[in-house]
């Protein structure tokens, strides 16, 4: 991956820069807002690393004039214990999920990897279609040991038709990484979050998975996403065949002054990555829509 680092603090900005050599990664290093722009128009990152609070440019500037430019990018923010609210609005202006500082190395390369397989399974372009699109409908059934996700989620995106701008099309294949993802895992794989957050800190995961995988009642359920596209929005359904959870209590949880304590925050994400987001049911079903004329949303001052 192309990788940009915006970063003033020299600690910081090595240890990303530490943690992303050794991954093999391609990377250019910024310590401001202006200077990351510069770099940024040559050099095309994939995915940003952005700090919020520096001088001369800051992260939010940064990441509107990105925005601004049709940016294709991924946009990660960098955020401290006293700036939730600079972070909820990063989420308004088009960041695609934030990292919690002091930066843990198993939640960097956790991030890391989750991205690399998106952007690899990026399709060059979609064709063009001759005349109007009003609608288009499928289902399409995967089982949980298939370990095809990106490919799951590109074959998705592809379904649009290229009808979304770029930074739309970024929200949603991040979303529906992160719903599907958690369909498998949470859902079918009945992996809770305490246990992969525990895995995830020792760098266990993987070995989790697979001794999920390795139940064979578990690993055969199946993820079916029901697609639906008109004039006026994408709307997908996800479906798991796992045993539910309390959404109920996890939505009311689920508030922005909670933005550190939250378990649940992929799905506190998609929340901005997406126009309306409801799970039905028991929680193993969510709707999610992208709607193609979205209402003005409100940036915070």
């Amino acid at each position: 991956m192309k990788i940009l680092i915006v970063e003033d603090d020299l600690a910081s900005r090595e240890y990303l820069r530490n943690a992303i050599e050794m991954e093999g990664h391609d990377y250019r290093i910024a310590v401001n807002g202006s200077e990351a722009l510069d770099i940024y128009v040559d050099f095309k990152p994939e995915l940003i690393l952005c700090d919020i609070q520096m001088p001369v440019m800051d992260g939010l500037e940064l990441l509107e004039t990105v925005r601004s430019r049709k940016s294709n990018s991924i946009f990660v923010m960098l955020t401290a214990f006293s700036t939730e609210e600079y972070a909820i609005r990063a989420f308004h202006l088009g960041a695609n999920n934030y990292i919690k500082k002091p930066i843990r190395q198993n939640e960097l390369l956790e991030l890391l990897t989750k991205y690399e397989r998106i952007i690899k399974n990026r399709r060059i372009g979609n064709p063009e279609i001759p005349g109007r699109l009003s609608k288009r409908e499928l289902k399409l059934h995967f089982k949980s040991e298939d370990g095809s996700m990106p490919k799951v989620v590109d074959f998705l995106l592809s379904e649009t038709a290229d009808l979304f701008s770029n930074d739309e099309k970024i929200s949603i294949e991040l979303g529906l990484m992160e719903l599907l993802t958690n369909a498998v895992e949470h859902g079918n794989l009945e992996i809770t979050s305490p246990e992969k957050q525990l895995a995830s800190q020792n760098g266990e995961f993987e070995e989790l998975l697979q001794k999920k995988l390795q139940n064979k009642n578990l690993a055969e359920r199946e993820v079916t996403v029901h697609f639906l596209m008109n004039e006026e929005y994408c709307e997908w359904i996800i479906m798991d065949q796992g045993n539910g959870f309390n959404w109920q209590e996890m939505q009311s949880n689920l508030q922005e002054d909670r933005l550190y304590e939250l378990n649940g925050r992929g799905v506190f994400i998609c929340q901005f990555l997406f126009d309306e987001m409801e799970f039905q049911g028991n929680g193993n079903t969510v709707r999610v829509r992208k709607n193609f004329f979205p209402s003005e949303v409100a940036i915070p001052e």
